[in-house]
């Protein structure tokens, strides 16, 4: 089995980020599927310590700075995300490293035999299991994961943490998760276990009297960033940030951090990762403050806020929910005050797209609507429909490539073209501009 046939292999299986599901309960996600392949494959999420992070935004941003100061402090780290970007391999990294093709074909290859014993399994079920085994067999000391969906039924919720944390709970997937902040939260929460830390980002009233009340229930320590942390940010450019934290009861440890992500949201995120760091840290892990603060540093996350220079500059972010639209909306003010914005939008068809519009158009002197190349994708012309009611020129394009011509043909050079709206989105037009990019300088691809 080579590389692409493994992957055909394994989006043979029903995928839910590509095809939504009509109904978030066990007969859709179902973590007795996932604990029997990993039964049969001899339990591998038992071999090493594991950090589990849920919420609505963040939470991706949060396990890449976790693994990152982890790795800084010495410590063998797996980090299973996502969705990806560019490359399948991105979910899969062990000490940064994407698996390999041949090791990822080769890993399939063996898991196969066991899947057929599992009915109903899914694509992102069978991948938490290649995740799991694969830390497994490179000997990691502690793997970071992010929840894919909710958290009650992940399937990454099978593993027994070191630490939980819970980003940020905004509203997304409300049509399975439910469309109240309560239900929500109610659904993020169930990663949490007893006695097991958990470190709370800063939430709105109603999810944070959820998590207080399942945490008291099941007697799990709650660490609320926003109370026991400060923090402000000192000094920001299109390189990156330079922001102060300190405990709330101790503001004589304050610290330094350099942060190469733009938008105060991630500092609010960096708050939450040094938080969860210093549980690990009380249970042992031998963490100095120097790999805090190199990892903080050298943290990998592209597409969020990331800007790509050039004339104009492009910048990219994965915002597919309204909270995280506002998030981009005022990270543009913050970095681009005045200058025209174009926008290059793609969503899928579940999303609250005109809560993103409410946050996103008004900022905006032109829209380009495109597709984001997926079978969940929300057609350009129902996104010009959607954006009608704003008074600037909105117009479809029907490829990515026609997309960017007619943003670079109506930015000016003082202007900046945002790229927005999906994961799937901001991958191919990194992927694409980089590819460009390359080209021009006459590097090799």
């Amino acid at each position: 089995m080579d590389y692409q046939s493994a992957l055909d292999y394994l989006y043979s299986f029903v995928d839910f980020e590509a095809k939504p599901a009509d109904v978030y309960a066990p007969e859709r996600f179902n973590l007795e599927r996932v604990r029997g392949l990993l039964e049969r494959l001899g339990n591998p999420h038992g071999r090493y310590a594991s950090v589990h992070i849920a919420g609505t935004k963040g939470k991706g941003s949060l396990a890449a700075m976790v693994e990152s100061v982890l790795r800084a402090a010495g410590h063998s780290t797996g980090l299973f995300t996502s969705p990806h970007l560019q490359d399948f391999r991105e979910r899969i990294r062990v000490d940064r490293k994407m698996i390999a093709h041949d090791s990822l074909a080769a890993l399939i290859a063996e898991l196969r035999p066991h899947i057929p014993a599992t009915a109903d399994i899914t694509f992102y079920e069978i991948s938490t299991a290649l995740a799991l085994e694969w830390f497994a067999r490179q000997g990691v000391e502690i793997a970071v994961l992010e929840v894919g969906l909710g958290g009650r039924l992940d399937a990454t919720n099978v593993v027994a943490p070191a630490v939980c944390a819970i980003m940020p709970i905004s509203f997304d997937h409300v049509e399975l998760l439910g469309d109240t902040i309560e239900s929500i939260a109610v659904e993020k929460a169930g990663i949490i276990k007893c006695g097991v830390p958990v470190v709370v980002a800063p939430q709105p009233v109603a999810a944070q009297s959820v998590l207080r009340e399942r945490t008291a229930a099941i007697r799990a320590p709650l660490i609320d960033v926003d109370a026991a942390w400060a923090w402000n940010c000192e000094e920001s450019s299109a390189a990156g940030q330079q922001f102060a934290l300190w405990p709330t009861a101790r503001p004589q440890d304050k610290c330094n951090y350099q942060l190469p992500l733009l938008g105060t949201h991630q500092v609010e995120n960096a708050a939450v990762a040094v938080a969860l760091v210093q549980q690990l840290r009380e249970q042992g892990w031998s963490i100095p403050q120097r790999a805090i603060a190199r990892g903080l540093k050298t943290v990998q996350w592209p597409a969020r806020c990331e800007v790509l220079p050039g004339e104009p500059p492009v910048m990219l972010d994965c915002a597919h929910n309204r909270a995280s639209a506002k998030r981009l909306a005022e990270t543009l003010q913050d970095f681009f005050p005045g200058l025209p914005r174009v926008l290059v939008f793609g969503a899928m068809r579940d999303k609250d797209v005109a809560g993103m519009f409410a946050e996103l158009l008004p900022g905006c002197s032109t829209a380009i609507m495109t597709s984001a190349g997926t079978p969940r994708a929300m057609r350009p012309r129902d996104l010009v429909q959607t954006a009608a009611e704003y008074d600037f020129p909105t117009s479809p394009a029907a490829d990515l490539s026609s997309a960017l011509a007619q943003a670079k043909q109506a930015a000016t050079p003082a202007a900046v073209i945002v790229v927005t709206g999906s994961v799937a989105l901001a991958g191919a037009v990194r992927a694409a501009m980089l590819e460009d990019a390359a080209l021009s300088a006459g590097a090799p691809l």
